[in-house]
């Protein structure tokens, strides 16, 4: 289909694509194997994918990013989509929060983490607030000089191993939202346990303690008032890039199956020869392609109306990619048979981490409730 994609980033795509073959690809079987990612790697694919341009390619020009489009920015994490979740997000893509950095904190957080020297993990979600981000209950109570901060964090990506945690509490005095980057050796800043879960391997997800850890006032990011907001910051970018992630794996899943019953032979001819099979692969290539239309028009509407005007369609986005993707991954299992439920294919692995894509950055449930709220209006929710 002819989506009116420029040659530039025609370009662009096949520089994301090329990278994930030659550099990222040869380490997917020993990820998914060792469930591990280690730290010298990390830094060696870091360093890499800054090399060619694309660390940090969510960035604005003004801090030294590329200031690419929303669209092209969904053109590159759409291939980021066809390899592990651990190596992908070795293109990394700093939290706008950082955006927030004013003065000397632009030297000390923000230009290390843009020139892939320093890691990051953005901290919100509690035991008891997940998509009830106004319920967390970690707090940050005044101190000389800064802040007292007590409480967990759980489910934090790279909370075990990154440099810089962006951790959104509230003061305890007038119970406002606050956010703060908190160093890794910081007195007080304990690891927790790091959560086991059922894909995603090699992508730790940690827990994170917070006893009477001292933060000083050069830490805080922007205003006590104003940390939902930084933290929200990333929400639209967050979702939109969910959304072309998951197209990216379905368009995977899609063509290793393809290849598969080319060759797969059963009753004397290829398993392609069965009209069966073939209906299944029809659906999956029109639900691949629906959602890639609408994920395309997402992000053309968040260049063209901006980003905060056009949080029903990302919404719409997520919710359908992130859908489609579960039900392409299980007819691709259906379609490889025993071949398919075996570790030994990327299939298997597509259809592990695809389940956890429908609950972060907002549930299904969550963006359908954005989207009834918009086509409704805000009169039927006093």
């Amino acid at each position: 289909m002819d989506y009116g994609i420029s040659e530039e980033f025609t370009q662009l795509q096949k520089l994301t694509r090329d990278f994930v073959e030659k550099e990222l690809r040869p380490h997917e079987e020993a990820v998914e194997r060792s469930d591990h990612l280690p730290a010298e790697l990390r830094a060696q694919l870091r360093k890499k994918a800054l090399e060619v341009g694309l660390y940090g390619y969510n960035m604005p020009e003004e801090v030294g990013g590329p200031g690419l489009t929303w669209f092209a920015q969904v053109l590159i994490r759409e291939q980021l989509g066809r390899i592990a979740i651990a190596l992908a997000d070795m293109v990394g893509r700093p939290p706008k929060a950082f955006l927030s950095c004013q003065g000397a904190q632009r030297e000390r957080f923000l230009m290390p983490v843009l020139r892939a020297e320093k890691t990051w993990a953005f901290a919100l979600t509690e035991p008891g607030a997940g998509s009830d981000a106004a319920s967390i209950k970690t707090r940050a109570t005044r101190s000389d000089g800064g802040w007292r901060l007590n409480g967990t964090k759980h489910f934090i990506s790279h909370g075990d191993f990154a440099d810089l945690v962006i951790v959104i509490a509230k003061t305890a005095d007038d119970n406002l939202p606050l956010a703060l980057i908190v160093e890794h050796d910081t007195p007080g800043f304990k690891l927790g346990r790091i959560h086991p879960k059922m894909g995603w391997r090699g992508y730790p997800v940690a827990e994170l303690l917070f006893e009477d850890a001292f933060v000083p006032e050069a830490h805080v990011l922007g205003n006590p008032g104003q940390g939902l907001r930084i933290g929200l910051s990333q929400i639209g970018e967050a979702r939109i890039g969910v959304a072309a992630h998951c197209v990216g794996m379905a368009q995977r899943a899609l063509d290793y199956v393809l290849e598969h019953v080319k060759v797969r032979r059963q009753f004397g001819q290829p398993l392609g020869k069965f009209q069966g099979l073939q209906w299944m692969l029809a659906d999956m290539a029109l639900e691949i392609e629906q959602s890639r239309a609408l994920l395309y028009a997402a992000a053309r509407s968040m260049d063209s109306i901006g980003e905060s005007n056009a949080r029903t369609v990302i919404s719409m986005a997520k919710l359908s990619a992130s859908e489609m993707l579960g039900r392409v991954a299980d007819r691709a299992v259906q379609i490889m048979g025993g071949a398919g439920y075996m570790a030994e294919s990327p299939i298997e692995m597509i259809y592990r981490d695809a389940r956890a894509f429908r609950i972060g950055e907002g549930t299904s449930e969550i963006q359908k409730s954005q989207i009834a709220r918009a086509i409704l209006g805000k009169d039927m929710f006093i």
